[in-house]
């Protein structure tokens, strides 16, 4: 069961796309970037991802420093082939507007799984068309609003590029409330052509005819490399993706043999220690606050459910000493485990 509270993560590629916007209009970006512990090493790596829970508070800040109203929509300006990392490329190079769509689901997950794109045919009285929506799973409602912006302005921007075509949607469905009449011209100027607001889905509605659009820098060969890289980075993400778990089910089994290192946690997971070091920053985290994590849990669990001696206690979460645990659980809780215990 997916939990709720998962936002995914997004690429810095994608990320940058937010960047640029925030520059051009001259926004604090050093003071934003420092307050979320964004580092500029990782925002330089084009092949790493940040949490989804960070790039909706990002998304925030630039909002709320922005004053722009529709800064999401005004992204879409920035959009280039690397905004989508290797999935740009790919569909770069195949022969059809088609063949690049179908191309986008298997590896979506490179530029972020903060939502779900779908496609779907829609009949309508005077021809065929189909449609190309995303379900957004950020949980701030002004966030998912301006992302989902994002989303659908890029994907035609990016349409345009590739075919070299300048033609418009047929209409375009935004679930957000009807804004006020300028904000409205402003999305008949990106779009042009109808958007109605207040609707079930966002999607934009193409006329069929446009996936046969053959596109001016396809090359199959190129495109058959791009897809087995991006095939080895989805093998790769996946892996990360579940390094914190497979870290920290190893930290709960060893906690007690005092035995609980990076280098010997990393040795059972078959890596480096500056390996497991570099896919946890990945995911944004480090492997000490993974130790507390664990611990605290524990010695929690063990203080409100057992009447287990505190000493006995320190000795399972693998402290040398009582008194290291009494010191490091009320840094952590501002109680010593006897007061914890006894509030409860």
């Amino acid at each position: 069961m997916t939990d709720k509270n998962d936002l995914g993560q997004a690429s810095i590629a994608a990320v940058n796309q937010y960047l640029q916007l925030a520059k051009a209009q001259n926004l604090p970006l050093d003071a934003i970037l420092q307050k979320l512990s964004l580092s500029q090493d990782v925002l330089n790596s084009s092949a790493q991802h940040i949490r989804g829970e960070k790039f909706q508070q990002l998304i925030a800040e630039l909002i709320e420093l922005s004053k722009d109203e529709l800064f999401g929509l005004h992204t879409a300006t920035y959009v280039q082939a690397n905004s989508y990392s290797v999935l740009g490329f790919i569909t770069m190079n195949c022969e059809t507007l088609g063949e690049a769509i179908t191309k986008i689901q298997p590896f979506e997950k490179l530029v972020g799984d903060m939502g779900t794109t779908f496609f779907k045919p829609v009949e309508k009285e005077h021809g065929h068309y189909f449609s190309i929506g995303w379900s957004c799973l950020f949980n701030d409602k002004l966030v998912r609003r301006h992302a989902i912006d994002n989303c659908l302005a890029s994907w035609l921007t990016f349409a345009r590029y590739l075919t070299s075509d300048d033609s418009s949607p047929v209409q375009v469905l935004l679930s957000r409330n009807e804004p006020n009449l300028k904000a409205c011209a402003e999305y008949q100027k990106v779009f042009n052509c109808s958007v109605l607001f207040n609707q079930a889905t966002d999607e934009i509605i193409f006329e069929q005819a446009l996936l046969a659009l053959p596109l001016n820098k396809g090359n199959k060969e190129l495109l058959s490399t791009l897809e087995n890289h991006a095939k080895q980075q989805i093998a790769q993400l996946s892996q990360t993706d579940d390094i914190v778990s497979q870290t920290k089910a190893l930290i709960k089994q060893n906690l007690n043999s005092g035995q609980v290192t990076q280098q010997n946690i990393a040795a059972l997971l078959g890596l480096s220690a500056k390996t497991l070091q570099r896919r946890l920053k990945t995911k944004e985290s480090q492997f000490k606050s993974l130790v507390d994590e664990v611990r605290l849990k524990k010695a929690t669990e063990l203080l409100t459910h057992s009447m287990i001696n505190i000493n006995d206690i320190s000795e399972q979460l693998g402290f040398n000493e009582p008194r290291s645990f009494f010191r490091w659980f009320q840094k952590c809780t501002q109680l010593t485990p006897g007061q914890y215990r006894e509030q409860l």
